[in-house]
């Protein structure tokens, strides 16, 4: 991936579309989207073939948002990026295929109710690439609990639709976001005792 995006960054300098000066933050700009593209893809084709594509759907539909304005544990690298990501993906896809229909609404209802309370206590959790100040965290705290809310209805509608496998994805989009919030928390707080 370095390959490609060196060879971006070159076309984008020697174009003028870049200044020298905005080379860092354009390029880490290319990294986090390019790994976003992969990871999703990876996702989808994983969820495709074990037969779980519209759950993989609902999933990268609410998750994505929802870490974006809650912030929350990032992993160091992009191989353990990549591999947090395929091992959540495996429990949504895990959950769609093997978990009987009677459990779907009350598991369901349990990590999404899980997940809502960890947002509204612990949202937004910065991360070291991403700082916030006062402003930014008032900002971002309202962004966390809009996000957390519309999470909350599709989660509710689909349950009125007695969509459970696609409610249960939802639900688990916003677990697992109440999950990276603790765990970036944890990690914070273990990296400034250091």
């Amino acid at each position: 991936m370095d390959k490609l995006i060196d060879s971006i960054m070159e076309k984008l300098l020697s174009g003028g579309y870049v200044r020298e000066d905005e080379a860092d933050i354009v390029r880490f700009g290319l990294e986090l989207n390019i790994m976003k593209v992969l990871i999703s893809a990876a996702m989808l084709v994983t969820a495709i073939i074990f037969g779980s594509a519209p759950s993989a759907l609902v999933f990268m539909a609410v998750y994505p948002p929802l870490r974006s304005c809650c912030g929350g544990y990032h992993a160091k690298t992009r191989t353990a990026c990549f591999i947090l990501s395929m091992a959540v993906m495996s429990s949504v896809i895990a959950a769609s295929q093997l978990m009987p229909s009677r459990a779907l609404l009350p598991v369901g209802a349990a990590m999404g109710l899980t997940g809502l309370l960890l947002i509204i206590l612990l949202a937004p959790v910065e991360s070291r690439n991403k700082p916030f100040d006062d402003k930014e965290r008032r900002v971002f705290r309202r962004r966390s609990l809009i996000a957390a809310a519309i999470s909350a209805a599709v989660i509710a509608l689909l349950a009125v639709l007695q969509a459970h496998r696609l409610m249960t994805a939802s639900a688990m989009a916003v677990f697992f976001t109440g999950i990276m919030l603790a765990a970036g928390l944890f990690s914070n707080r273990k990296g400034a005792l250091k």
